[in-house]
């Protein structure tokens, strides 16, 4: 491989990956704000005041650290995917005005009052102002999860020239990947955002600090993450049934298929011995047919079918670990999440101090299943940055074909190192203050006993 293409290939994922961490925490947070929110406008306790400008304070740090992280993102689009900015700039361009036009700015103005306003303006407008931001932030990563579903699965364009030409902007946003894969990707930010402060209620109970606020947040947050635990499995389902209709190639490669086969088995362990095309591990037979068709004696196509050229398929170990690791976090999260709601519910978690630290040892599970789950879905679509159109006639852009001609590997590896120190910093500012907001605590230090006890009852 070129190594301009490599080290490209490398930074772009770096950034990404670093990126990835931040807007799943802003969307999770966003709904407990406005969930926090909605019960204090109801109920008028101060808990649930409270509860919100906590989360205010972390959406703000992790707000700003994203806006950071995100800027690189155009730059090494600009300078190093000059090709594919060329073909598709039509697409992008429109989509990232979007975004920073629309989205970023309801979405940064409006936090703006969340984190300065709370005693600036009437409740209601406080109200309204987490409402925006919900919708602010969600309708950003719509914009952008539909311009990435757009490249596994194009719409709304014509093929001229060596461009694709936008003609129906609405076409191209509800491509036919768009919608479920925003749900999909959706359902797992908010379990990222709420099981955070699920973590860090587990912390205060640990701590026998404010108990009957923590018992508030994780009752909330809690909730939140368990249903989208078990709605991940559901739209996971319905993600794969797509990927096989749009992108068998990689469905079987997520599963180590290289021959098509009836009664064909779902491995939920193993290792993809890619030289004799075989899977070893533990086998469940017969359920991959009957998961896809409910069917066992569904066809499953295989990589010799649908890809007999090696260059036409996707790193097929990668994209089989990665699956799974996603999957194992996910259901790991979801016996966390029954038994610490189970617990809670019966008023016993507060005892059982070893759960609690298993609650806080999990804190990175969901984050590491969002990240293998965007690695699965973009080592998938290799070796192609944008797929094959045969209905516009386009023939696909390769990745290899997608970075910018004559690119200096020097300048490659000088952003590169640039950008990972510039993003340790942004790891050791991340690092450094939430534990210090945690520590400091829910209720804010300035109130009186008697206004926290007040806002207990």
């Amino acid at each position: 491989m070129d190594l301009a293409l490599l080290l490209s290939r490398i930074q772009y994922g770096v950034s990404l990956g670093t990126h990835f961490i931040f807007p799943p925490t802003t969307l999770g947070l966003s709904l407990f704000i406005l969930l926090a929110e909605s019960f204090y406008m109801r109920t008028k306790k101060e808990v649930y005041r409270d509860l919100s400008s906590f989360a205010v304070r972390i959406l703000t740090l992790v707000f700003a650290l994203g806006v950071a992280t995100g800027l690189t993102l155009p730059v090494t689009l600009g300078t190093n995917w000059a090709q594919f900015s060329k073909i598709s700039g039509s697409v992008f361009g429109v989509q990232l005005a979007v975004e920073a036009v629309v989205a970023f700015t309801l979405e940064s103005v409006f936090i703006g009052v969340l984190f300065f306003g709370r005693k600036k303006v009437k409740p209601m407008l406080y109200w309204w102002s987490t409402l925006l931001v919900f919708v602010g932030s969600h309708f950003s990563a719509f914009i952008i999860i539909a311009a990435n579903s757009w490249m596994q699965t194009p719409a709304g364009v014509h093929y001229a020239d060596g461009k694709l030409i936008l003609d129906n902007w609405l076409a191209m946003n509800f491509n036919p990947s768009s919608l479920l894969r925003f749900f999909h990707t959706v359902a797992a930010a908010w379990l990222v955002g709420t099981f955070l402060l699920f973590a860090i209620s587990a912390y205060f109970m640990y701590k026998g600090r404010e108990q009957v606020a923590a018992a508030k947040m994780m009752t909330i947050a809690g909730t939140v993450a368990l249903i989208c635990s078990l709605a991940l499995p559901i739209l996971g389902h319905a993600s794969v049934l797509e990927i096989e209709k749009y992108q068998p190639i990689k469905g079987a490669a997520m599963e180590g298929v290289y021959n098509s086969q009836t009664d064909a088995p779902l491995y939920a362990l193993g290792w993809v011995d890619e030289k004799d095309q075989k899977v070893i591990g533990l086998p469940l037979p017969g359920m991959l047919s009957y998961f896809y068709d409910f069917n066992f004696n569904y066809k499953v196509r295989g990589l010799n079918e649908l890809a007999p050229n090696p260059a036409d398929r996707p790193p097929v170990q990668s994209e089989f670990q990665t699956f799974r690791v996603m999957v194992m976090v996910g259901s790991i999260l979801i016996v966390v999440l029954v038994l610490g709601m189970i617990f809670h519910a019966r008023g016993t978690l507060t005892r059982k101090k070893k759960s609690l630290i298993a609650i806080m040892i999990c804190t990175p599970l969901p984050y590491i299943g969002v990240e293998t789950g965007w690695i699965t879905a973009e080592i998938g679509r290799q070796p192609w940055t944008i797929y094959p159109d045969p209905a516009i006639g386009f023939p696909g852009l390769r990745t290899a074909d997608a970075v910018t001609q004559g690119l200096n590997p020097g300048y490659v590896l000088f952003s590169l190192i640039f950008f990972s120190l510039v993003y340790i910093l942004i790891f050791v500012v991340f690092f450094r203050f939430l534990p210090t907001m945690v520590k400091k605590g829910i209720t804010p230090p300035a109130e009186t006993p008697e206004q926290v006890k007040g806002g207990q009852q």
